[in-house]
């Protein structure tokens, strides 16, 4: 793929009438000097929203990174909210961390730029649209939505209010990104098929109801999603285990090791804006794998279960992640990180301050997301499915569409865009 490193100009933004800003653009940016402010630090203040296993290492990593400062913490879990105030307080050696049960009191502050979002899954979509029509910029976890009308909505939201925002997903240029100029290079020949092996689709959650644990306000916590009896597995962020293994919360190890790796092997192919066209179950015409086909011709599986951790087959051979030692037939222009950033936060710290579209953008994670839903979708149908992105929809399909979005529980519901 060219290199499609764009900056956000307000001119680009209003020239699209999908993207027409209706409300004054908020540039909470000028801290930084590109708004004729003078920043005597040049540090980008963060607000972290969600304190659990992955929240906290988040934290740490942005509290050890010197492009940021963390004013606050957000999460409804005393105990967690607590604990990560207390991190915070002691990085800085002050008390100065402020800290709400509640992320829309954390919006309504204006003492910082931007928000790490590290909720489950079921509450990326609506986190992440409100921080943007606050004005602030966003690095949201992966997988970026639960659902294929949020993957609409998230990236939408970005573009109406000019904000620049990043899904997590460090190991797609980290862990795989060296393979993108080899692949591109024709090293393989034409690409035919990927075996991505990562784990099982999204189940449904029977686990007894246990006491609810002082300080946690279970209510929130479960959001949009069903209304379901605490227990403690049930919201554990136990990446073994815990919600991400139900589908009222996220798309089950699919989505979860699904965004690193599917995300991964779609830039590798210069495809990250491509969504299938057509989804065929195991045993599909003697398949033993669910298959995600693309315009192009490219099937991906879903390896479940195989021996394959990424796995191109090509017309002139194969490329093993991380077996095969291929180098490029030429060079190739790949969309890399900003700036000469070598991590994940650091090409979201410039860009943020350059006011860029960061490597992994809403764009490109709502696309690996939406690639792992549909694989999902087909799992639980176990039918052929054809996909019809332009409008969201599956193709004469009226159960199928009845996934493509699902009832969300009030007051949590994600707002219009």
């Amino acid at each position: 793929m060219k290199n499609e490193r764009t900056k956000i100009s307000r001119r680009a933004f209003l020239a699209s009438s999908a993207c027409a800003i209706s409300a004054p653009l908020i540039m909470s940016g000028s801290v930084f000097g590109f708004n004729g402010g003078v920043s005597p630090s040049n540090k980008i203040n963060l607000f972290h929203i969600g304190l659990g296993n992955r929240g906290n290492e988040l934290l740490g990593g942005f509290l050890g990174n010197p492009n940021y400062h963390s004013v606050g913490v957000c999460d409804c879990y005393k105990d967690h909210l607590d604990r990560a105030a207390e991190r915070v307080n002691n990085h800085y050696h002050d008390d100065a961390c402020v800290k709400y049960a509640h992320y829309e009191d954390a919006l309504q502050r204006t003492d910082y730029d931007a928000i790490v979002c590290a909720c489950p899954d079921h509450w990326h979509t609506k986190i992440s649209i409100e921080a943007c029509q606050a004005g602030k910029d966003v690095y949201c976890e992966k997988p970026l939505t639960l659902t294929l009308q949020e993957t609409r909505l998230i990236v939408k939201a970005a573009r109406k209010y000019n904000r620049v925002c990043t899904s997590g997903s460090q190991r797609v240029m980290e862990d795989y990104g060296y393979m993108a100029p080899i692949l591109q290079s024709g090293a393989i020949g034409e690409v035919k098929e990927v075996f991505i092996e990562v784990g099982d689709p999204p189940r449904h959650c029977y686990l007894p109801e246990q006491p609810i644990p002082e300080g946690f306000d279970w209510d929130r916590w479960q959001g949009q999603a069903p209304y379901g009896p605490y227990n403690s597995e049930r919201c554990s962020g136990n990446y073994g285990g815990g919600w991400r293994r139900y589908g009222d919360y996220g798309t089950g190890f699919l989505a979860d090791w699904g965004a690193h790796k599917f995300a991964g092997a779609l830039y590798d192919l210069g495809m990250d804006l491509e969504e299938p066209v057509e989804l065929t179950p195991p045993g599909y015409e003697g398949q033993e794998y669910c298959c995600a086909i693309f315009k192009n011709g490219v099937k991906m599986y879903h390896a479940w279960r195989g021996p394959y951790d990424i796995t191109f087959v090509g017309t002139e051979g194969k490329y093993e992640h991380p077996k095969s030692n291929l180098k490029p037939l030429k060079p190739v222009d790949v969309r890399r990180y900003s700036g000469g950033a070598g991590n994940i936060a650091d090409d979201f710290a410039f860009c943020v301050r350059n006011r860029l579209r960061p490597f992994q953008d809403f764009a490109y994670g709502a696309n690996a997301a939406a690639v792992c839903q549909l694989l999902a979708i087909c799992h639980k149908l176990n039918r052929r499915l054809q996909w019809d992105s332009a409008n969201c929809r599956f193709i004469n399909d009226d159960e199928a569409n009845r996934h493509v979005q699902r009832v969300q529980r009030a007051p949590y519901t994600i707002p219009e865009v």
